[in-house]
């Protein structure tokens, strides 16, 4: 196997599952790479949903994807179920990191399939400016971000 380049903070602070679609479904008859950063961004949206926020509505401005990495190390086809597990990574003013594991669950077992990273940057939509992250969102994700090193 090859070296991962991704290297996930654990913990997890959120986990989802999800079944994969046909739409999912490209010509190769399996997972095509683009709807890897869909689960991402589905995946994130399911979190933001737990704190209270979404993309468009963090605080009073909103959130960008900035950066996107992914590995790939197995196949996924129609009617699989994926779990999806997300970790924070280190916060800065205006910015923060999502990690996502994918795993397949076959047959009681998990087979893992990616690891992402997104970068995400709080931005006001209004004024097209990179803002400070609110401090109540602050909170949470310093927190979801800290319990790696709680253990």
């Amino acid at each position: 196997m090859r070296n991962k380049k991704i290297s996930i903070p654990s913990p997890f602070c959120f986990q989802t599952e999800m079944t994969v679609q046909v739409s999912d479904i490209n010509y190769g008859g399996h997972v095509g790479n683009e709807r890897y950063l869909l689960f991402a961004q589905e995946t994130r949206m399911r979190f933001l949903a737990t704190i209270g926020c979404s993309e468009m509505h963090f605080g009073p401005f909103g959130l960008a994807l900035t950066e996107a990495h992914v590995e790939y190390f197995h196949e996924l086809f129609h009617g699989n179920t994926i779990r999806i597990s997300l970790a924070i990574g280190t916060l800065s003013r205006a910015s923060f990191d999502c990690f996502y594991l994918i795993k397949l669950l076959k047959n009681e077992e998990e087979i893992e399939v990616a690891t992402i990273k997104t970068s995400m940057v709080c931005f006001d939509y209004k004024e097209r400016k990179v803002r400070s992250i609110p401090d109540e969102f602050r909170k949470i994700l310093e927190h979801c971000a800290e319990q790696k090193n709680d253990g």
